[in-house]
This record gives structure tokens, sequence and C-alpha cells, in this order.
């Protein structure tokens, strides 16, 4: 069989290189186009080393899988620019615009410059551009959709409006809708991570036959492998249960529902601790039994882990929900909901809520906190489950795609 040869258009680190990594272990990687690629070690480590969250970020911008004479990236200019929007714009669809919109243009500039390609794979909102190079070069479109698309901001849209919270969600503008259909009428193949995903595209007219099911992955290392789990016979007040949210904290992933469960079992031994940055009002959060960490680098996500007892997902919407896996690659079972990727098995990993609402939640975590053999019992069972969702499986579904 003949290989292809892609152009993985990949903006940021998502999931630290996994698109472009699997499609290079498949051996069809001709070239990754990406904004900014750090791949002097002794520039990492002095990034690593700076106080600034953001700065320290920049650091997991490399990975030594993918040999840099492969990517092409733009260099300290956008790496600037990025900076200056984030201090302009902060976290606001202007900055997602701005910088999106420019990195499509440079993007497509790039690929319009590699030769021998038979294939463009890009990431959902950063497509179009490229996509539209890609047909006038008659090259196959791959598009990866990390989302259901508008179907979930039409759920977002529903929860703010009912929510007794303070947010700061703002609706995407209507343009981005527009290119994003645009996207998916230049796509050939269509990927998406759950059927939970397909079933919101198609209910916004992208073709059935167009989308292709692939399960994301999560690589075990020996950390987790070795690591040893323990929970108390008893959960007290000393030693309340641990309960874990860790993502962006939005109505869309459950914050309010894990809040409002939190301010029902005050007085209860159990504990929350909140992880990532907010888009609610940081005083909803102020409870005798809530801890709000904040923003975390990738690498401290692996203590936050190590000490709960139960992670917390909640979700109304996601594309898949890579978080289960790399709770359950520390064994901690997972509380989640049908509108994600299809991880939990309930019961035996973990925990599925038939009904997103705390009084559902709260019932949960009681029977939890007055059986905590029931949490043991899962945990036994976590990293079976991420094996099951293995780099070289989705490597091997990847590859038939490319």
């Amino acid at each position: 069989m003949k290989r292809s040869k892609v152009i993985c258009v990949h903006i940021g680190a998502r999931a630290h290189y996994l698109l472009p990594k699997a499609i290079h272990a498949s051996g069809h990687l001709h070239a990754m186009i990406t904004d900014t690629w750090i791949s002097s070690g002794f520039i990492r480590r002095i990034l690593f080393a700076l106080p600034l969250r953001s700065l320290r970020a920049l650091a997991g911008r490399y990975t030594k899988a993918l040999s840099t004479s492969s990517v092409h990236s733009f260099g300290i200019w956008f790496l600037m620019y990025d900076f200056y929007l984030r201090l302009k714009y902060a976290y606001s669809w202007k900055l997602i615009i701005l910088r999106d919109a420019t990195f499509k243009k440079k993007a497509a500039q790039k690929v319009l410059q590699i030769k021998e390609a038979t294939s463009v794979f890009a990431i959902s909102y950063t497509a179009l551009d490229s996509f539209k190079v890609a047909r006038e070069r008659k090259l196959k479109t791959i598009l990866f959709q990390i989302d259901p698309g508008v179907e979930e901001e039409n759920i977002v849209r529903k929860l703010v409006a009912s929510a007794n919270i303070l947010t700061d969600w703002h609706p995407a503008p209507l343009d981005y809708w527009e290119q994003c259909r645009e996207e998916h009428t230049l796509s050939d193949v269509i990927i998406v991570n759950s059927l939970w995903s397909k079933t919101g595209l198609i209910a916004h007219g992208v073709t059935a036959e167009k989308i292709v099911i692939i399960p994301l992955p999560y690589e075990l290392e020996s950390q987790h492998e070795q690591f040893q789990r323990s929970y108390p016979s008893a959960f007290t007040t000393e030693r309340p249960l641990r309960c874990l949210f860790l993502g962006t904290l939005t109505l869309r992933k459950g914050i309010h529902v894990v809040i409002e469960a939190a301010q029902k079992m005050q007085g209860f031994p159990i504990e929350f601790i909140l992880v990532g940055r907010s888009e609610i009002d940081l005083q909803e959060m102020n409870l005798p039994n809530i801890e709000y960490a904040g923003i975390i680098t990738r690498n401290e996500t692996n203590t936050y882990y190590k000490e709960a007892d139960v992670f917390l997902f909640p979700t109304f919407s996601d594309g898949f929900g890579l978080t289960q896996l790399e709770a359950m690659a520390w064994q901690l079972p997972v509380v989640a909901t049908n509108n994600c990727g299809d991880v939990v098995n309930h019961a035996h990993n973990g925990w599925l809520l038939e009904n997103i609402d705390a009084d559902s939640l709260v019932v949960l975590l009681k029977k939890l906190i007055e059986k905590p053999e029931l949490i043991r019992s899962c945990s036994e069972h976590c990293l079976s489950t991420v094996r099951k969702f293995s780099i070289e499986k989705f490597t091997e579904d990847i590859a038939v795609i490319v």
C-alpha cells in the first residue's frame, strides 16, 4: 500500500501532540505545522523555572517523539503576538478569533509551500484556510472535530439561562459557526471521539457517512503502574472523602452542580478540590468544604490526582473528556455522565449520573462516604480500563483514515 504523506495542522500542544505523534507512529507524517515549537532544551529549562504559569506552560511546546526537521512553526513572532492578545483581551472570543485567524492564514501559507503531500489533517476551528488550499491542490482533507459543534453551545445557552450562578461565558460570534460549517463541507472525513459528538454534528446537518468515531487514547507510564492507592476504612472529619474537579470551571462541565452539592453537604466528612481556570465568580466557591487551587501546570496535576479519592466529571457536553482516562491512570474512580466519551462503566470503574443535578450527586457521594469499599472496588478496575484506550489502537485507527 502506498504511504500517505500527511500535513498535520496543529495549533498549541493539544493532548501533548497526540495527533501528530500518532500519524508519525503510523509512518504517514510528512510535516507538522504549529504555532510555537521550543526545540532548545536550554530554553525549555529556563521557561520551566519562570514564576508565571503561562510562561512555564510553553516548556511543553515540544516533544522528542517528533523530529524538529519535520516541524514548521512561526517562531518568536507568533509567540509575542499570542502574549499581546492574552494581555489585551484575556480569555475572550476576541482573543480566540484574532489568534486563530492569524494561525489559519499562516498555516495555509505553509501548506502551500510543502510539496509532495497527499492529505491535510487539521483540528476543528483552525482548519478552514488550510482546507481551501488542500482542495486547490486536490489533497485529501481530514478534520479532527474536538466537540459536538454548535449543538454544545445550544446546551450551554440553556444552562446559562437556567443556572443561578454568575458566569462570564459568552456565545461564539455567528461567523465562527459559519466557518465551522464550511470546514465540515470541505472535509472528506470528520473524526470525532464519541457518539455524543457524532450525534451533535448530525443534528446540525453533517452527513453521517463522513463521520468516524475514534476514542482518544492515554499512555500509561511506569509511575501509574507503580502507584499504590489506599482508602480509609471510614471517612472522618480528619480524613474526609476528597472529591477532585479538574478542568475549566464552566457550567458546561457541571461546576455549578458540584458547588451546589458542596453547599448541601456541609457538615459531612467531605471536601471538594477545584482545579483550573474559572469562568464563574470566585465568590460562588466561598464554602468551608471547597478548596480552589486555581490554574496549575501539567506536571502539578499528578499530585492532585494522587491525593484525591474520587474524580468528578458531571459534564453536560464534552467531545470525549480525556481527564477521565488521566484520572483512571492514577486508579481514581470517575463520576461522569453519558454526554461525553464512553469510558465509565457504572459501578465498575466509576459511576454515571442519570440526572445531572446536585441532588443526584449528593445521593451518590453520601453512599460513597458510608461505603468506602465501593470506591476501593472501582479503583481496582481503573488501570485495565485505561489499557483499552491504547496509543497503539488509536494509531492503527488513524492510519486507516489518513
